[in-house]
């Protein structure tokens, strides 16, 4: 009788183990579901940064990221010309990296600013590194 009540109880112990771990995987990927959909309405508003220029003082850069997912990135050459360029789309958060429809290039989600990354999808590195940042401006 006692190795029946000692089985039963491992049987229930075991089975109550199974049951918290599947549910808290699933109650992570709710969690995680839900970050993201934070993540990406706290992006929503300008972000500006002057960048490197190679053959001009520097690229004077503001992009503006709208709630419908449109955004407006406008920019100017500093020191070579007056003139504002200026680019529209829709853009996208994946894997916390911001995709601009219609650039070759990505941003690296931070907090409170975004870094752009290279042609490959990778950090710049090197001196410049840290000129390669838009921040949050409102």
């Amino acid at each position: 009788m006692r190795l029946v009540v000692f089985i039963c109880g491992l049987l229930f112990s075991g089975s109550f183990i199974i049951i918290s771990c599947v549910n808290n995987r699933t109650n992570a990927n709710i969690e995680n579901n839900k970050v993201g959909k934070l993540t990406e309405s706290r992006l929503v508003g300008t972000y500006r940064g002057k960048l490197p220029c190679t053959d001009c003082d520097a690229i004077s850069t503001s992009l503006t990221l709208a709630t419908d997912k449109a955004y407006t990135l406008e920019y100017i050459y500093l020191g070579k010309s007056n003139q504002t360029f200026s680019k529209t789309g829709k853009w996208e958060l994946r894997d916390g990296e911001l995709n601009l429809e219609g650039l070759d290039y990505k941003y690296k989600v931070e907090p409170e600013q975004l870094r752009q990354l290279d042609l490959s999808g990778k950090e710049i590195k090197g001196e410049l590194a840290e000129r390669y940042v838009l921040r949050f401006a409102n």
